[in-house]
């Protein structure tokens, strides 16, 4: 017997969505945008724009997702608010404010009913963002799936000291059978392309889903960035180990930008990253 799963991870961007009160859509969208955004007091983080939280939540359920991983959300306030009000509270959700300095956290939605007897927990140590791993039980395969945002590339020494202590921990953390990696690497793990602090981890039996099912290296980009120019790359993955099936991947890419203005009316300077993937006993 076999599972299928459709699964996703996603960089949301900055995703607060903090409110006063328990609105439902319509009273949301009916509010004007200074009163929307007097909510949240924050002059760093402000609330996100409802255009844009209306649009990551209109790719979930047109995807149908089981499983997706999030990376900068600012807190499980906001990713419950999220669900009940844009998801129609298809999903149960998880996130542990825990690691990072600038409030932003790794959570997952996990879809209500498809995974019995799930467990989540945050796994503590020194990493820049919390790192969030799921065991999911026979409903979901045995599967057990790692979600993270690593160290960005900022900094004097452009964090690449903090990266490779986390990518050692992570290294240390993972199961080699049954295991799924998801998230915001920052970082090149392309192989023959990839930075070198990320080598332990891909001597690892995993395979990139976009890896798997073909899709040349010039074609898988997850993240915009206009500075100094037009940089497209890939800083989010899924990995598998080799003895689950990638039966489809992609990105999901609508309107490509070409210059800053564009970028900033996406939803995030990220993009989906999804797969269909079947687990076997």
């Amino acid at each position: 017997m076999t599972q299928q799963l459709h699964i996703a991870s996603f960089n949301a961007e900055n995703f607060y969505l903090l409110l006063e009160g328990n609105y439902g859509r319509e009273e949301l969208d009916a509010l004007d945008e200074a009163s929307y955004l007097a909510m949240n007091s924050s002059i760093y983080n402000p609330n996100k724009d409802r255009g844009k939280i209306a649009e990551i939540a209109k790719i979930i359920l047109e995807n149908d997702f089981d499983l997706v991983g999030m990376c900068e959300i600012g807190g499980l306030q906001t990713l419950e608010a999220f669900n009940r009000i844009y998801l129609d509270n298809r999903y149960d959700c998880y996130l542990f404010e825990e690691n990072s300095t600038r409030g932003i956290f790794v959570g997952a939605l996990l879809r209500k009913g498809r995974f019995p007897g799930a467990r989540v927990r945050n796994i503590p140590g020194s990493f820049s963002r919390n790192l969030l791993k799921l065991e999911l039980g026979k409903k979901g395969g045995g599967l057990e799936v790692f979600v993270l945002h690593l160290k960005s590339q900022r900094g004097e020494d452009q964090g690449i000291d903090f990266r490779i202590d986390e990518v050692n921990r992570l290294c240390d953390l993972v199961r080699h059978r049954k295991c799924i990696v998801m998230g915001d690497f920052n970082g090149i793990l392309i192989r023959g392309m990839h930075q070198f602090e990320y080598e332990r981890f891909l001597e690892l039996p995993f395979c990139d889903v976009l890896a798997a099912v073909g899709i040349p290296p010039a074609e898988r980009r997850t993240h915009y960035y206009f500075g100094g120019g037009k940089h497209f790359s890939q800083l989010d993955y899924i990995f598998c180990t080799h003895d689950i099936c990638v039966l489809d991947a992609g990105v999901i890419e609508e309107a490509v930008p070409q210059n800053r203005d564009e970028r900033k009316m996406l939803p995030s300077d990220h993009v989906f990253i999804r797969a269909k993937i079947e687990i076997g006993n």
